[in-house]
């Protein structure tokens, strides 16, 4: 008796084999993917030994503040101060130690006065700090 069709040697040769072309495909565009999307780390070609951090706690309680007002007024102890009679007050308030200064410019100050501040601030401080707020 002779079956119609396909012949069993048929069968046998191509029952065995798995076509593998659609999975090199997929591979292939997964790795096209993820290279493209993938980023790369630019190293600044220098060690930089990074300064060690203090937290908002420690600061409140050994440092020196001035505050800079929305109107730039600079504040030292609830008093407004000039510019120049920062390094006085910082020589005042640290007689024994020195203690580093703590900044809290509004944030509509100008940016200006900030630095001014900062380097006024630096003349006779050991660090200066600015203090900002988390964000929401």
């Amino acid at each position: 008796m002779r079956l119609y069709g396909r012949s069993r040697a048929y069968e046998d040769s191509e029952g065995g084999a798995i076509n593998v072309s659609p999975l090199i495909d997929v591979v292939f565009i997964l790795l096209i993917f993820f290279i493209v999307s993938a980023t790369f780390v630019s190293l600044p070609g220098i060690e930089v030994t990074r300064p060690k951090t203090q937290t908002a706690e420690s600061l409140e309680k050994n440092s020196i503040l001035f505050a800079i007002s929305q109107e730039n007024q600079i504040f030292h102890a609830g008093e407004e101060i000039l510019l120049k009679e920062i390094p006085r007050f910082i020589e005042l308030a640290s007689k024994d130690r020195k203690k580093p200064v703590v900044i809290q410019p509004d944030e509509w100050a100008d940016a200006a006065l900030l630095a001014k501040v900062i380097l006024q601030a630096r003349s006779k401080a050991p660090s200066v700090s600015i203090a900002t707020r988390k964000p929401k």
